[in-house]
């Protein structure tokens, strides 16, 4: 059986953004991704020289968008919320990164990437060759081929008995 890698499994088509573009961009470009049928589950983020600088998702946008913002349950006046949001819209997505994105090559094993995805909480993990992103292998994407192995006939998988 051939050794499943990164190549096999990530996707190919995802949007990319610069550093520079900030949270209001951001949120509209995973709207109007959404619209075209991008997975706007994870954006790579590409720095101005052209290489992979991050990946961001729709959380860590909304987490952006409230800063330090005390959220208060018993607050009627939404008015500080709304302006909270308006101030930080122009913040721009490299101020908001997370700095301990794993990535992996093309050429990393599917045991790699299980792994990795045991150990971080990130949608996705970007395959990097020299420096550019050339897919992004998400999560969902490595529990299906390990399931999909670990489920097989030919290794007998885990039996479904009648209950």
């Amino acid at each position: 059986m051939p050794t499943t890698r990164a190549k096999d499994i990530m996707t190919k088509r995802f949007l990319r953004i610069s550093t520079a573009h900030t949270l209001r961009e951001t949120m509209g470009i995973i709207l109007h991704g959404e619209e075209r049928g991008y997975n706007t589950a994870a954006i790579a983020i590409i720095s101005q020289e052209g290489d992979f600088a991050g990946v961001i998702t729709p959380n860590q946008v909304a987490l952006g968008l409230l800063g330090d913002y005390e959220v208060n349950d018993s607050s009627t006046d939404s008015g500080d919320f709304h302006r909270n949001l308006e101030s930080r819209l122009p913040i721009t997505v490299d101020a908001i990164l997370r700095q301990d994105q794993p990535t992996v090559d093309p050429e990393t094993s599917l045991a790699t990437l299980a792994k990795l995805a045991g150990e971080s909480d990130y949608e996705c993990i970007p395959a990097l060759s020299e420096g550019r992103v050339e897919g992004l292998v998400f999560i969902t994407d490595i529990f299906k081929e390990v399931a999909a192995i670990a489920l097989s006939p030919e290794d007998q998988g885990i039996e479904l008995g009648d209950r």
